[in-house]
């Protein structure tokens, strides 16, 4: 969701003079100026998502007020409530999506205030306005409370101005003028005019790197901002080259809202009205089935409770190789953000409108799983003399067979930080069809596997020095070509081209300066995973507690725990399970096996701009 910064106002003190007076009893009214406005963020924040404005003023040791948001995302500040608070004020949105709470600021100047009544609205583009002129997240300069010298008329005019110059093609395509004032501009939360904008733009910033990206959800195109310079130091123009209609994006967010409470309310994955949402014929997502998809999702506690949000939707072109949308049907691929258990994630699927004119959805119709994320990773090793400990940064080139019915030896993967040769291969372990990384010739399952030059080894995991991450930015493209050895691992000439994908990198990768706090700390088993292990089936010792303490950096959630166990003759034998959020232990079945010799586990987590965190350790 959107992280961005503070606008820069006068300070100035605001004496309002009460009326009616005196000690007897008799009624008052304060006199002077109000402040409301609408708080959206391209659908109203309402009190179902526990929307609530906070007002902070620019006193030495500044005061508050606050007030709740309408069922149209209206708030209103009375001249009694703002009475001797001293300008300029910051204004705060809190709204809970998925339980996860998000906010976005504005600001309002003195100057505001001086016709009697100012509008001052909060949405993503208030909150990059204010970003950009702050140099920082808003909600840090919020709660700093040290704004009177930052938000200053001027300064909060011209970084509107500055913005609303980058986004003149898409004000122009649903009828806003260039000369829109982002910040003071009244408008209704009912997906017209300025509130169009806000349906057809998505705006996000990294807190790690400080780079705003604001994304048109009609055609995937992005700009990138760097909001450590001056507004007008950012000059890229968003582009509508190849824009669909905003009321297709509106009407499809609207069925894979819908789509995400019928999967809570699905008896199985067999019931007609989910059904309905798909096409039971021809849906394929990572080489998954329908059925084997909805027994998943259907299964899958969070998703039962009700606790999967879907949100974010951008629509693109439907890939060329994409064959199975009905002729003359209006496409598109929708990518969206899940938000399962408060931990993001994110997804696509292939929808159309079928002959009744409903919207319905072909999955990713990928015949595997293939992406490149942002990856830190930490290995710790068990040693008579204690942990050894590495670190490291870079892509987890993300390729797996989990439908098992593929038919894929090996994939190629070009792209920016990417070495020349670079595949990935099937190693025939089975360790969830995951293919190992490797810069050698493909020679089938006796592929030499990838040296890991940090001394940070893990199979899909890419460790980038810094100079070549500052070469990686946020979207980068990366083109994956998969391919069966046709049976010949040697003999490359025959090999048979299966799909070519191409997929985008989220969030730039950390680089080593930034690592720290980022991991999990002080993995524990309970009892030790080899004796559980080690326990005959079925009894109690055949289960673990795996506990660990969170990373210090604030905004990431947990998402994942793998443990493992291997002996002489089997290799990472290993169990799954999903966290929530905020675990910090989970209780696991430890796989039975014999005199087990090693064993250990990986605790994943998850930041906002789909980062990965891995803390591995081995016992």
């Amino acid at each position: 969701m959107n992280k961005l910064y503070p606008l820069s106002v006068l300070s100035l003190s605001i004496w309002l003079a009460a009326c009616g007076g005196g000690g007897g009893g008799g009624g008052s009214a304060a006199t002077g100026p109000s402040i409301s406005g609408v708080a959206a963020s391209g659908s109203p924040i309402t009190p179902a998502m526990n929307g609530t404005v906070t007002l902070k003023d620019a006193s030495s040791t500044p005061r508050t007020v606050t007030v709740a948001t309408d069922v149209n995302g209206n708030y209103s500040f009375s001249a009694a409530q703002l009475a001797g608070l001293n300008a300029p004020f910051m204004l705060e949105i809190s709204y809970q999506v998925g339980g996860v709470t998000y906010y976005l600021h504005s600001a309002a100047t003195a100057a505001d205030l001086s016709s009697g009544k100012a509008t001052i609205n909060i949405t993503p583009l208030t909150d990059l306005v204010i970003a950009n002129v702050a140099h920082q997240i808003a909600q840090n300069v919020f709660n700093s409370g040290n704004f009177s010298s930052i938000l200053t008329s001027s300064a909060l005019a011209a970084g509107a101005s500055a913005l609303a110059a980058q986004l003149q093609p898409v004000l122009a395509s649903v009828g806003v003028s260039a000369s829109v004032d982002l910040l003071h501009q009244s408008f209704q939360a009912n997906g017209q005019g300025l509130d169009a904008v806000l349906d057809a733009l998505k705006v996000t910033i990294d807190p790690t790197t400080l780079q705003a990206t604001v994304t048109n959800r009609l055609n995937q195109q992005a700009i990138v901002d760097d909001i450590t310079q001056a507004p007008t130091a950012n000059t890229a123009v968003l582009s509508t080259t190849g824009s669909v209609a905003l009321s297709d994006l509106q009407a499809i967010t609207l069925m894979l809202q819908n789509l995400s409470k019928e999967m809570a309310a699905a008896s199985s994955a067999s019931d007609p009205a989910l059904l309905a949402y798909f096409d039971t014929s021809n849906f394929t997502d990572n080489g998954n089935s329908l059925a084997k998809f909805l027994q998943q999702v259907t299964s899958t506690p969070a998703v039962a409770g009700g606790h999967l949000v879907i949100s974010n939707v951008s629509l693109s072109a439907v890939p060329s190789w994409v064959t199975t949308v009905p002729s003359g049907a209006t496409a598109y691929l929708a990518h969206f953000q899940t938000t399962m258990n408060k931990s993001p994630g994110e997804h696509e699927f292939v929808i159309y409108k079928n002959a009744a004119g409903s919207w319905i959805a072909l999955g990713n119709q990928r015949i595997m799983r293939t992406a490149v994320q942002a990856i830190a990773a930490q290995n710790n090793v068990a040693q008579a003399t204690g942990i050894s400990t590495s670190s490291c940064s870079g892509l987890l080139i993300d390729i797996a067979d989990k439908g098992g019915n593929a038919g894929v030896s090996y994939a190629t993967i070009s792209g920016p930080g990417v070495p020349n040769g670079l595949i990935a291969f099937n190693d025939g372990s089975g360790l969830g069809d995951s293919f190992q990384l490797s810069t050698a010739t493909y020679q089938g399952t006796t592929t030499t596997a990838l040296a890991n030059s940090q001394s940070c080894y893990f199979t899909q995991l890419l460790a980038l020095t810094d100079s070549t991450i500052g070469a990686v930015p946020a979207g980068s493209a990366y083109t994956i070509a998969l391919y069966n050895d046709n049976g010949t691992p040697t003999n490359l000439s025959d090999d048979v081209l299966k799909a070519t994908y191409t997929v985008h990198l989220a969030a730039q990768p950390l680089l080593s300066t930034q690592l720290s706090g980022v991991f999990a700390s002080q993995p524990a088993a309970t009892p030790s995973l080899l004796s559980a292990a080690a326990a005959a089936a079925g009894s109690a010792a055949n289960t673990a507690t795996f506990s660990w303490t969170p990373p210090t950096v604030t905004g990431l959630y947990a998402t994942d725990l793998w443990i493992w166990v291997s002996n002489a003759s089997v290799t990472n034998l290993g169990v799954d399970k999903n966290l929530a959020s905020t675990d910090t232990s989970a209780s696991m079945a430890v796989p039975t096996l014999s005199n087990p010799s090693n064993g250990g586990g990986t605790i994943e987590y998850t930041d906002d701009s789909y980062r990965l965190y891995w803390t591995s350790v081995s016992f």
